[in-house]
């Protein structure tokens, strides 16, 4: 009975590891352009809602100086203004994403810079799909990944160590 256990264990640990290594060589596995641009056109449509704003419309904007002078829309109103600029890759989907950068390194206060506060990144999660070469020509590996995004800033008190 003990070494029918045993047996059965070993089994079920040897169809455990068969499994494991099917899921591990289809995530790995190498696919033609032309499936991967199928994957990529399939990941954009059931992306179905896009909070990624035009960084074009806030280019004009580059220093807290001028945030401070003219804060009309919702990060030039915020006391940690931010502008948004393209962080492309084209081995990601999407390859362009607008990203925020703080134009302050204190916050607005009064219409003035006060260095008393600190503003900083807000950061949320994307998922995005990130293709890499194969050895084979025109051959590519697709995963899905989950990466860090700074979409707005905001007014902190720094940080004070004793």
């Amino acid at each position: 009975d003990a070494l029918l256990g045993i047996r059965m264990t070993i089994f079920t640990f040897q169809i455990s590891l068969l499994i494991l290594h099917e899921l591990c060589a289809a995530a790995s596995r190498c696919l033609s352009a032309e499936v991967v641009e199928a994957r990529e056109r399939k990941f954009n449509a059931s992306q179905k809602l896009n909070l990624q704003p035009d960084a074009r419309e806030h280019q004009n904007r580059t220093t807290c100086e001028q945030a401070a002078q003219q804060m009309h829309e919702l990060n030039g109103r915020a006391l940690s203004p931010w502008r948004y600029y393209i962080d492309r890759n084209d081995s990601r989907q999407p390859r362009d994403i607008s990203f925020a950068k703080c134009l302050c390194k204190g916050c607005i206060i009064d219409g003035h810079e006060v260095n008393d506060y600190n503003s900083v990144e807000v950061w949320a999660p994307m998922l995005v799909l990130i293709k890499t070469e194969c050895k084979d020509a025109n051959t590519y590996r697709v995963q899905k990944m989950r990466i860090e995004v700074p979409v707005g800033c905001t007014c902190v008190r720094p940080k004070i160590t004793k």
